[in-house]
């Protein structure tokens, strides 16, 4: 646990990846449908706070973020989010059935034993109605299925340097829109809707991204919505305890 926590330290400082967060449209918009006024939500692996901690603290409701990283909890802390430290998503230091919702985005990937932080997310939750908004990159995602086969290069784009140096990556657990639909369901959660969102052609292909601008077409977006499992860079779960 000691390297885990090291490695991620180092990934959240100025020597590191540093991502610095940001919430897209389609987040934003699952947020503002899926989770009522006024709720106490919990942030698994919150980072620093810019793509979730902002924009539920400023709709209203009652943010808490968590991070196994100190640095990026204290990035977050520094734009006044509430955000503490922990050691391990798969052991959340709340009592049972305390939280409206739970959001857990682009986490899941990271984690070693994601069900066991799937299963601690369930028992913190309220029964009925409390939900979970997960997302977790696709990589089947048809622009990596075109560079493992055509190109033989494996990316699982973590970083900037996933491409040409895979083996640093922070992703280490992959999914597809099937597997992480039967995740969902092994973990007990129900209702659950599977979708994707954050693709495109040309924002993918290299000398062509200053012209796809930052929306997509709308025949992509149907596509995407057709087809999440090929057009869908993100992946997104919505479900219910």
């Amino acid at each position: 646990m000691n390297e885990v926590r090291d490695y991620y330290e180092t990934y959240w400082s100025v020597n590191g990846f540093c991502p610095r967060g940001r919430i897209w449209p389609e987040l934003s918009a699952v947020y503002q449908q899926h989770i009522p006024a006024n709720s106490k939500i919990l942030d698994v692996g919150c980072g620093d706070g810019h793509t979730s901690g902002v924009w539920l603290r400023d709709h209203g409701h009652d943010y808490i973020g968590v991070d196994i990283s100190e640095n990026a909890v204290r990035n977050a802390r520094s734009i006044d989010i509430n955000a503490y430290r922990i050691e391990d998503a798969a052991s959340l230091p709340f009592s049972d059935e305390t939280f409206d919702a739970v959001v857990c985005i682009e986490v899941l990937e990271h984690l070693f034993a994601p069900q066991r932080a799937l299963k601690e997310i369930l028992r913190v939750l309220k029964p009925g109605r409390g939900v979970l908004i997960a997302t977790v990159p696709n990589v089947a995602f048809w622009r990596l299925r075109l560079d493992f086969f055509l190109l033989g290069r494996w990316n699982p784009i973590g970083d900037d340097h996933s491409a040409k140096e895979p083996w640093h990556d922070p992703h280490i657990r992959f999914f597809t829109v099937g597997t992480f639909k039967r995740l969902m369901m092994k973990m007990g959660f129900v209702s659950i809707k599977i979708g994707g969102h954050g693709g495109g052609f040309l924002m993918f292909i290299p000398g062509l991204r200053r012209l796809a601008g930052k929306n997509c077409s709308w025949l992509y977006r149907q596509l995407e919505k057709c087809a999440p499992s090929i057009f869908a860079y993100r992946i997104g779960a919505i479900c219910h305890k």
